[in-house]
């Protein structure tokens, strides 16, 4: 399966420790070079993260004149606009990317997208953790933005 990440997903699951749920679920994520660069400056959790994780594989996209194209026509960011065209160029099977517009953008292009709290359901379909509801409320205490009818559609799935 291959899949592409933007930069929200890592730095929003780092945040509470849970990173490496992205590659107990997915085996290998897809980072363009872009996302890598904005993922990995600073002192953010997920810069050790990310450059410690074997099951992440850093891609340049073939054609910059589409990145720059699709930038130019929207008001998304250089790595959202990099996960975007590089999903396309692969052929990716999850598009993983929080931003509303971004993910419009990306359904538009008939991308299946997915986001971190879709992230965290898949995780516990699989096993790998036990509660939803305790990385959601980890992750709102980290001033992460969850509208109140997606935390609660997230704990119906979960059966929490």
């Amino acid at each position: 399966m291959i899949v592409i990440s933007d930069t929200t997903p890592l730095s929003e699951l780092a945040k509470v420790g849970q990173m490496n749920l992205l590659g107990l679920v997915f085996r290998q994520v897809i980072l363009p070079q872009e996302v890598y660069d904005e993922v990995t400056t600073g002192t953010h959790p997920a810069v050790t993260a990310v450059k410690s994780a074997d099951w992440i594989k850093v891609f340049s996209v073939k054609n910059p004149e589409k990145v720059s194209d699709l930038r130019a026509l929207t008001k998304l960011g250089l790595g959202e606009c990099a996960a975007i065209v590089l999903a396309e160029e692969l052929n990716a099977q999850r598009l993983l990317i929080d931003d509303f517009e971004a993910r419009q953008e990306a359904i538009s292009r008939n991308l299946p997208v997915i986001g971190t709290v879709g992230i965290l359901l898949l995780a516990k379909e699989q096993g790998l953790i036990n509660s939803v509801k305790e990385i959601l409320d980890a992750l709102m205490a980290q001033n992460t933005r969850i509208s109140p009818k997606l935390y609660q559609y997230a704990l119906t799935i979960a059966q929490e």
